[in-house]
């Protein structure tokens, strides 16, 4: 049977902070962070990889605070440490004592953080596309990252915005639906979201700590994904993380952008069970 979003959906308090988030599968543990962009939620980054995941994991597709369900709380200091923190509430919550996690782009700075802040209760690490890192080569304000910028500014969210959004996140345009847009845009226009998400029209940016200062003190097996294609943050950061993590591998995938769990749905998910499950 196919998992839905509707069938999958819990919620949970951790700390201070209620956490929605969805649930399938048994094994191993693995919690998985979405990204921060407008409209951006756990299912919607992560759920076409629950299926399969789940026929090998525990799998927990959590919603950021200040995204989709999940409580919207102001972000105090660096969000990677804010984030870590409730997450490690929200293993405590669930009586997880460990958990595999992987986290995409602003998700894979917090899991980073997890790693640092909580090694003890991360295994392994799965970082897409990850915030955190440095950009060496690629100009900036990269041309994704101008319009994340804009998104909420001027007349503010449109389907056209999240649609030209859309465009530069995905090397493959066929993939990009009506529905896909719809879903997205709707997401960014929910009014909690935009009066007081982390970067919504009226929310305060967050601070993003340089993670990468600390990469060389992960301890965690590390797999680093990438698409080539990326036009937010170009695959020099996994290059970097490949020189710093101690324990690492990286695999970038050609004609791919950032959205890889998207792009890439089968191979990613062949991936990601090969290295958690590798002894």
């Amino acid at each position: 049977m196919t998992l839905t979003a509707e069938g999958t959906s819990r919620y949970v308090q951790a700390g201070d902070v209620k956490i929605h988030y969805h649930e399938a599968g048994d094994g191993p543990t693995v919690v998985a962070i979405h990204g921060g962009a407008p409209g951006a939620f756990g299912w919607g980054n992560f759920g076409r990889n629950m299926d399969a995941l789940s026929q090998h994991f525990r799998m927990i597709i959590v919603d950021l605070p200040g995204y989709g369900k999940s409580d919207k709380p102001s972000v105090t200091g660096g969000a990677f440490g804010f984030y870590a923190n409730i997450f490690k509430d929200f293993l405590d919550a669930l009586n997880i004592e460990k958990a595999h996690v992987m986290g995409m782009a602003m998700g894979a700075g917090a899991a980073m953080m997890m790693a640092l802040n909580y090694p003890e209760r991360v295994d392994r690490l799965v970082l897409v596309s990850a915030a955190g890192g440095p950009i060496l080569f690629q100009p900036q304000p990269s041309e994704g990252s101008k319009i994340v910028a804009g998104y909420y500014r001027g007349e503010g969210p449109t389907p056209e915005k999240m649609r030209k959004y859309l465009e530069v996140m995905m090397y493959d345009k066929s993939l990009i639906t009506d529905e896909l847009v719809a879903e997205r845009y709707e997401a960014s226009i929910d009014p909690e979201t935009m009066d007081r998400a982390p970067g919504g029209r009226t929310g305060d940016r967050p601070v993003l700590e340089s993670v990468w200062k600390d990469m060389d003190r992960i301890r965690a097996k590390t797999l680093v994904v990438w698409g080539r294609d990326n036009r937010l943050r170009s695959y020099d950061s996994a290059l970097f993380m490949l020189n710093q993590i101690p324990d690492v591998q990286v695999h970038i995938f050609g004609k791919t952008g950032l959205w890889v769990p998207w792009e890439r749905s089968t191979e990613f998910n062949r991936l990601v069970t090969g290295f958690l499950s590798d002894s």
